[in-house]
């Protein structure tokens, strides 16, 4: 059985989509648990009416906690040998858990991944990422393609997980953080000798625009440099020849922060102590790494000037 770990929070607009594209999969032996997470709009009442209609859906209601409370209340009561996380204003394919099950029964594997569709808040197709069915074999190796190969990412859906991940280990995701995947998968990953990757895009993640124009910035933006900071010491402890790749990710997490101040206009003094400092000591193997051109300028803009180049952005916002 796979468990569907679903957490819900006011995304009524969204929320028929992403059921009914879970219970009408054709894989059947399915543990659907939809995490209210305290919701003021009409999800809750849509997430008992689902229940009430498919014997598979369970309801979890609860206070507000955010999306790490919600998953973890989600891993708390699954019985599926298998975890599944899908957010609720996504939605997934048809043959989604066939696939990742078949992927990862076959290669006897920890963790199974398929591609990515993205879409806009039409559902109209806007990208795919592309990989090569492969499988990857070992700790080390599995640490490194994690670290590497874009085929399998931080994000905690469009992956099947064997529930022992979780149960065994007692990892969860961290409460009131935000970036809370980029927090958990690693560790997660490092418990995986085997990862099956598949060539499938069957995840479809819905790009919300409102929310991104709309975007703000403050200091809890930051524990995405926090998870990185706490990824590279963990790997620096663990696996040594990898810590450069690691270290790649202290300047991804400074380049996301850096724009984010941008879009919000926000005044980027306060972090400077923070920003200057990644950029200055880990630009360099940057520059070296598989990081898209695009964001190897920006990183070396962000080290000459970041100022200059936040108020340069803003004239585009």
């Amino acid at each position: 059985m796979i468990s569907v770990i679903v957490p819900v929070y006011n995304v009524e607009a969204y929320l028929d989509r992403c059921v009914a594209s879970i219970t009408s999969q054709d894989f059947n032996n399915l543990e659907i648990i939809l995490v209210d997470d305290g919701s003021t709009d009409a999800s809750a009442k849509m997430c008992d009416a689902y229940a009430a209609a498919d014997t598979r859906i369970k309801v979890i209601h609860k206070q507000n906690g955010g999306l790490s409370d919600a998953r973890n209340a989600g891993i708390d009561i699954a019985h599926g040998e298998y975890i599944a996380f899908i957010d609720s204003d996504d939605f997934i394919l048809p043959g989604y858990f066939s696939y990742l099950h078949r992927l990862i029964t076959q290669a006897d594997a920890d963790i199974a991944v398929c591609q990515l569709l993205s879409v806009d808040e039409n559902d109209r197709r806007l990208s795919a990422s592309s990989a090569a069915d492969r499988t990857v074999r070992g700790y080390d190796n599995c640490m490194e393609a994690f670290l590497t190969d874009t085929a399998i990412d931080t994000t905690a859906w469009r992956k099947l997980y064997r529930t022992r991940l979780f149960t065994d280990s007692g990892i969860r995701y961290p409460v009131g953080r935000y970036h809370e995947d980029a927090f958990t998968t690693y560790r997660i990953i490092a418990l995986c000798h085997t990862i099956a990757i598949g060539s499938q895009p069957l995840y479809a993640y819905r790009q919300r625009q409102g929310s991104i124009i709309n975007s703000t910035f403050s200091t809890r933006h930051l524990d995405l440099i926090e998870a990185q900071k706490q990824r590279l010491e963990f790997i620096s402890t663990r696996y040594p020849s990898l810590t450069t790749l690691s270290a790649n990710g202290m300047v991804y997490a400074a380049n996301i922060c850096t724009m984010r101040m941008a879009r919000a206009k926000a005044d980027p003094r306060p972090y400077l102590p923070v920003l200057k400092p990644i950029y200055r000591q880990h630009l360099r193997p940057y520059l070296r790494s598989n990081a898209r051109p695009a964001s190897k300028i920006f990183a070396v803009a962000a080290r000459l000037n970041i100022r200059l180049l936040i108020a340069t952005l803003r004239q585009f916002f």
